[in-house]
C-alpha cells in the first residue's frame, strides 16, 4: 500500500510532528505506561510543555501520575469520533497535560471501523493525527502510550509518531510475539508516515545488573526488528515495593525518591536506584533521537 500522496488530503503534515514519541509493544506490562509517564513528567521538569496521551483501556496511566480516572476517555472516544481535536487536562504537573484514558477508549475500535466503511482505511488510521494536529503549536514534548493486543489501535498512534520506543521485559511474549506485532504493524504505518523511526528496544523490569539478559535481548530484538536494532545501554530493574507505591501515591520514581532524599521514611532505599534507571534511560532516548534527527 502506498497513500503518500494523499496524507496531506487529511490536514496532517508530518513534519509538524517532530517532537512526538510512542512507546509500543504488542504485549502488555512491559514498561509501556511507565516509560510514557516517566519521559512526560521529566520534559515537564525541564520546563517544555508537555502532553501525555493514554490510549489504554485500562487507564492506568492515571495511577502513575495521580490525576484519578476523569472521563475514563470519553472525550478522547468523542473527539475520535468527530474528529475535533483532542481536549487535554490541564496542569497534572506544572508543564504536564495529560489525554485522559480509559474503559471508554475501547469504543475507538468501533470508531474506526466505523470510519474505514465510510472513509477508507487511510481515513481511518490517520483519525489519531487529524486530531492531535491541532495541539502540536501548544507542546515541545507529546509521549503516547499505546494499548497490548490492539493492532488497531497501535497502528493510529504509529500514524501519529516521528519517534517510536519498544520497551520489552525477558520473557517470550513480549519478546517474541509482542516485538513481531509490533514489527508488523511499523511496517504498515511507515508506508503511510515516512518520517516515523523506530528508536531503539528499551529493556525493562529485570534485576539489577542483569547483563547476560541484556545481551540476549539484544539478540532476539535483532532477529525481529533487523540486524541494525538499537537497545538503550539502561535498562530499568524492578522493585514490586516501589511498583505499588508508585500507583499507590500517584508519583513517578523521580518524585518518590525526592520525598526520600527529604527524610520519608515511607519511600525505601530501592527508589534511589529505580528513579536513577528511569533518569537514565529517558535522557538516552532523548539523546537517541537527536542522533536520528541530525543524520537523517
Amino acid at each position: 500500500m502506498n497513500f503518500g500522496l494523499q496524507v496531506a488530503d487529511y490536514g496532517v503534515d508530518y513534519s509538524q510532528f517532530a517532537n512526538v514519541f510512542m512507546f509500543g509493544n504488542g504485549k502488555g506490562g512491559v514498561g509501556k505506561t511507565t516509560l510514557a509517564a516517566n519521559s512526560a513528567a521529566k520534559t515537564a521538569r525541564m520546563g517544555l510543555p508537555t502532553l501525555a496521551i493514554d490510549v489504554n483501556g485500562q487507564g492506568n496511566m492515571h495511577r502513575d501520575l495521580g490525576y484519578g480516572e476523569q472521563d475514563q476517555g470519553k472525550g478522547f472516544a468523542e473527539s475520535m469520533a468527530s474528529g475535533a481535536p483532542l481536549v487535554p487536562l490541564a496542569g497534572v504537573r506544572e508543564n504536564l497535560d495529560v489525554i485522559v484514558g480509559g474503559p471508554e477508549i475501547r469504543k475507538i475500535n468501533a470508531i474506526v471501523t466505523e470510519i474505514a466503511r465510510n472513509e477508507g482505511f487511510l481515513a481511518a488510521y490517520l483519525r489519531l493525527a487529524v486530531c492531535l494536529a491541532p495541539l502540536l503549536p501548544r507542546y515541545k514534548a507529546i509521549f503516547i502510550d499505546t494499548p497490548p493486543e490492539n493492532p488497531d489501535l497501535l497502528r493510529l498512534c504509529l500514524m501519529a509518531a516521528r519517534y517510536a520506543v519498544v520497551p520489552v521485559k525477558y520473557d517470550a511474549a513480549s519478546l517474541d510475539d509482542g516485538l513481531k506485532d509490533f514489527g508488523q504493524a511499523f511496517k504498515m504505518a511507515v508506508q503511510v508516515n515516512r518520517q516515523l523511526r523506530i528508536l531503539g528496544v528499551a529493556h525493562c523490569f529485570s534485576p539489577r545488573n542483569a547483563t547476560q539478559i541484556h545481551k540476549e535481548i539484544e539478540k532476539r530484538s535483532r532477529n525481529i526488528l533487523g540486524k541494525h536494532a538499537y537497545v538503550f545501554p539502561q535498562a530499568v530493574g524492578h522493585s514490586s515495593t516501589m511498583a505499588g507505591l508508585i500507583r499507590d501515591r500517584g508519583l513517578t520514581a523521580f518524585e518518590l525518591e525526592q520525598e526520600r532524599k527529604a527524610g520519608s521514611r515511607t519511600v525505601p532505599d530501592a527508589a534511589q536506584h529505580l528513579a536513577n534507571d528511569y533518569e537514565v534511560l529517558v535522557t538516552q532516548i532523548f539523546q537517541r533521537a537527536a542522533e536520528v534527527r541530525k543524520a537523517a
